[in-house]
């Protein structure tokens, strides 16, 4: 109900319909860099979790309190 009353909203976008628009995309993302280096964008923190903590990380994203994405991270396999 905040985010009525403070007359805001929250977007996303799926924007995988564009995986074949490299030239469109790489101009995209061309900008995005240019807003974080000028600081007109600021990235939300990546939370990293081993794989052992997935508990962890799944009551962290159930709490309500995560912001942003939660990496869970493997240990490389050798073949």
């Amino acid at each position: 109900m905040d985010l009525t009353v403070s007359n805001k909203s929250v977007l996303g976008f799926n924007l995988s319909f564009f995986a074949e628009e490299r030239e469109i995309l790489s101009d995209m993302f061309d900008k995005i860099l240019e807003w974080i280096s000028n600081e007109k964008l600021e990235c939300p923190n990546v939370v990293e979790m081993e794989m052992e903590n997935i508990a962890l990380a799944h009551e962290f994203i159930s709490s309500g309190k995560s912001i942003g994405k939660i990496v869970v991270t493997t240990e490389p396999t050798s073949s």
